[in-house]
C-alpha cells in the first residue's frame, strides 16, 4: 500500500513537471508569435520607421545655438558665460537664453560638459575644441523636434542566436537611442502597443500598429518650427 502511494505521488510529480514544461514552451511560442519576423509589426534595422524613431529620440542641441554655435550638441547646465566682457551670467535653465541676443559677445567659461546628439557626454576645455565640434554638425540635423514619445513603453525582443525572449521597458529618449543602437541582426524587436505620441502643440495621439506609427510620424514630423541653423 505504501509503495502504491509513493508510486502515485511520483507519477503526479512527473505529470506536474511535464505540464509546467509544456506551459513554458507554449508561453514562449506565444511570445515568439508577437515578434515573428514574418509579421509586419517588427521593426527591421535600417527601415524607414527605425530611422524616424531614431530621429525622435536623437538629442536636440539646437536650443542653445546662440551660445555654442552647433545644433548637434548642447551644453549641460549649469555653466557660466561672460556677456559683452562685463556681465557674468550662470545659465542653468533654458529660459536663461531669453536674456541673450544675437548682438551680444558671449564668452563661455571653460571647461564645460556637452551632450551630443547620441546622448553621449563629453568634456570640452577650450573654444578651439568647441569650434571643431560645431564644424562637424550638419546644417539640418536628423532629430525630429515636433514629436516626442510618451514614456514609459516597452519593446519585445527575440534573439535568434540563443532563443532568448525579453521585454525592455524604456523611460527616456537616451535609453531608446542606446537600445536601438545596440541591436544586432540576430535580434528581432517590436513595440508593445499601444504607444502614445506627444505633439508640439501639447496634444497626444495613440497608435496601435507600426503602419499607424509610421503614418503619424510622417504627418507631424515637420509640423512645428525647428530651431536648426
Amino acid at each position: 500500500m505504501k509503495k502504491s502511494i509513493m508510486k502515485k505521488t511520483r507519477n503526479c510529480t512527473i505529470i506536474l513537471l511535464f505540464s509546467f514544461v509544456l506551459l513554458t514552451i507554449s508561453c514562449q511560442e506565444e511570445e515568439r508569435e508577437l515578434i515573428d519576423p514574418t509579421l509586419d509589426n517588427t521593426i527591421p534595422q535600417g527601415s524607414q520607421l527605425a530611422q524616424l524613431m531614431r530621429g525622435i529620440v536623437t538629442h536636440d542641441g539646437s536650443f542653445d545655438d546662440l551660445v555654442d554655435g552647433g545644433n548637434c550638441y548642447s551644453i549641460n547646465f549649469p555653466y557660466t558665460i561672460l556677456r559683452n566682457g562685463i556681465d557674468e551670467i550662470v545659465i542653468d535653465q533654458i529660459s536663461d537664453y531669453d536674456l541673450l541676443s544675437e548682438s551680444d559677445i558671449i564668452q563661455i567659461q571653460f571647461p564645460i560638459t556637452i551632450t551630443k546628439d547620441d546622448h553621449i557626454e563629453e568634456m570640452i576645455e577650450s573654444d578651439s575644441e568647441l569650434e571643431v565640434l560645431a564644424n562637424s554638425c550638419e546644417l539640418q540635423d536628423e532629430d525630429i523636434e515636433c514629436i516626442d514619445f510618451v514614456y514609459p513603453f516597452r519593446f519585445a525582443t527575440y534573439n535568434s542566436s540563443n532563443n532568448i525572449i525579453n521585454t525592455v521597458e524604456v523611460i527616456h529618449d537616451a535609453q531608446v537611442y542606446g537600445f536601438m543602437d545596440d541591436l544586432d541582426e540576430t535580434t528581432l524587436v517590436a513595440i508593445n502597443y499601444p504607444l502614445r505620441l506627444l505633439l508640439s502643440d501639447g496634444t497626444s495621439i495613440e497608435v496601435t500598429h507600426n503602419n499607424e506609427l509610421l503614418s503619424e510620424i510622417l504627418t507631424f514630423e515637420t509640423s512645428c518650427d525647428e530651431n536648426d541653423g
